[in-house]
């Protein structure tokens, strides 16, 4: 199978592989590779979460999101959770537990986006990058019931996140 490099980017690259077909013959593919995301979960308590509102060029709207950041080469996929949350929130993590881990969108992507629950948060400052419009949110699981009963988050990780930690709280009966 041929693979070669047609775009490189700062956070990704675009590579042009052969993919056989049924009958063996070679299809042409292109495919970003991804080093790889975090997506956080901060808990406040079992009640609240800290959500962000995060302004996104890429589809021209501003998200209600979970934090979340690319890892950097050879970087623990804990340490850019660690590293993220401060970044975007201000908020550190006491503990930091890993929950899940998904496929961004395997269709065009190798992107590996890992899940992590952050408790026994400490607020500070954050230290956003430059150019990111970031806002946090503290919300209840009520609200976020609400919101996605009205289909406000369209951010997929954020849905795969909620969903999943809340599932992990009542399995706890917390």
């Amino acid at each position: 199978m041929s693979d070669r490099i047609v775009f490189e980017g700062i956070r990704f690259n675009v590579h042009e592989i052969d993919v056989p077909t049924a009958d063996g013959s070679p299809i042409k593919r292109h495919v970003a590779r991804h080093p790889g995301a975090v997506v956080i979960a901060p808990l406040l308590d079992n009640d609240r979460v800290v959500l962000i509102q995060n302004t996104r060029a890429t589809v021209g709207k501003t998200l209600m999101e979970l934090p979340a950041g690319t890892r950097e080469p050879n970087e623990a996929a804990e340490v850019t959770a660690a590293r993220e949350l401060i970044e975007e929130t201000g908020y550190r993590a006491g503990k930091l537990t890993r929950a899940l881990q998904f496929y961004a969108s395997p269709g065009i992507t190798d992107e590996l986006m890992h899940l992590f629950i952050a408790e026994d948060l400490t607020e500070g400052d954050h230290a956003r990058e430059a150019g990111e419009a970031i806002v946090n949110r503290i919300t209840t699981w009520a609200e976020i019931d609400a919101m996605i009963d009205r289909g406000e988050f369209e951010d997929g990780k954020t849905l795969t996140g909620l969903l999943w930690v809340r599932r992990w709280l009542d399995r706890q009966n917390r």
